[in-house]
């Protein structure tokens, strides 16, 4: 029989909220490469002008 003492507790949330915190970083990663793209893409554009 297993007891959940408050540690243990806290570890068991913080492993599940380690999968979210990677993929909200994920996310902002590739916010920040879409941002990065969209400048590229407008200096291309410009060359062309």
């Amino acid at each position: 029989m297993e007891i959940n003492t408050p540690t243990q507790s806290v570890n068991t949330q913080q492993k599940s909220q380690q999968p979210e915190n990677a993929l909200a970083e994920q996310l902002a990663n590739a916010h920040k490469e879409i941002e990065d793209l969209k400048l590229q893409i407008q200096w291309l554009e410009r060359s062309y002008e």
